[in-house]
């Protein structure tokens, strides 16, 4: 009995593979084609890094904002 799904995933990779003229190079190079563009549509949507409010506390960190620093307890 043949599983339904791998006769599935059998079916898809006979259709890519006639896709491509049964070429793995050509494959290859649209697969890193779509990786490359799938990096720049990433690096356009990246929002810029957010700032640091300057009112007040807000600008200091939290440590600096407890006042004190935790001493390193050597055994």
């Amino acid at each position: 009995m043949i599983d339904r799904i791998v006769q599935e995933v059998r079916e898809d990779r006979a259709e890519i593979a006639a896709e491509f003229g049964h070429d793995r190079a050509k494959f290859w190079v649209w697969a890193r084609a779509q990786q490359e563009a799938e990096r720049e549509a990433k690096h356009e949507l990246q929002v810029a890094p957010k700032t640091v409010e300057t009112i007040g506390e807000a600008s200091k960190s939290a440590v600096a904002r407890k006042g004190r620093v935790r001493s390193a307890r050597f055994v």
